[in-house]
């Protein structure tokens, strides 16, 4: 089994490094500030691979795959893992949970974070239930990126016929986090929000809008209907 394992990896390793460039992958250095090892393909080409990888594997392996790809560390082997666990060949919807809450713990950038938000979304729609591990624990986690995921992760609920409630009281909690990404999430997710129901995020900044740093709240009000 651990042969096999190695060679699920290495397979795919070589199919992701076919697509590598390296100006790329300083630029990506460059970018993110953050040291681990970056191959400098995009995320389309990453995709691809994903779907390749896909096609060959049970949705068994494929979870195998994720946890291999993720301990690499590998900028785009991390992002590979978050485009497999959203495929349909992965039914396993605790088994997908499991990861991201595992995988949560390692976050350091919002371009990792970010590729792990539709299997997020597939498995807060599935299971309500993990909304509670997200409020009793990633809310109080002591990395921003933890707390800033409990908002991007459940975005869908600030799309028409979702209760937004839920996240929003999560948003009004975090108003005087004035870390950077934080904001920029309320914002977002407000924004999301604004374009079927303006009426309840104009409440919401009616209430917060002094406690939020100025970018966010343009952030909120970019749909905002002008009165």
């Amino acid at each position: 089994m651990v042969e096999l394992e190695r060679q699920m990896l290495k397979t795919f390793l070589a199919d992701l490094k076919q697509y590598a460039d390296k100006s790329v992958a300083d630029g990506q250095k460059n970018y993110h500030k953050i040291e681990r090892p970056y191959l400098g393909i995009r995320v389309p080409q990453i995709t691809r691979v994903a779907g390749k990888a896909s096609a060959k594997l049970t949705g068994e392996q494929l979870l195998t795959l994720c946890d291999e790809l993720w301990e690499t560390d590998i900028h785009e082997a991390r992002i590979a893992a978050g485009k497999i666990l959203e495929r349909k060949k992965v039914r396993d919807i605790e088994g997908i949970w499991f990861r991201i809450d595992r995988f949560k713990e390692d976050l350091d950038s919002w371009a990792i974070a970010d590729h792990l938000a539709h299997a997020a979304f597939r498995c807060l729609r599935e299971e309500p239930r993990f909304l509670e591990e997200i409020e009793n624990s990633w809310l109080k986690h002591h990395s921003f990126w933890v707390r800033r995921a409990a908002l991007v992760f459940t975005l869908f609920q600030a799309k028409k016929g979702q209760d937004p409630e839920r996240p929003l009281s999560w948003a009004a909690g975090m108003v005087n986090d004035h870390e950077w990404f934080i904001q920029k999430a309320i914002g977002w997710w407000l924004r999301e929000l604004s374009k079927h129901n303006p009426e309840r995020v104009r409440a919401f900044l009616a209430e917060y809008r002094n406690r939020m740093k100025p970018f966010a709240v343009r952030e909120a009000s970019k749909y905002l209907p002008v009165d």
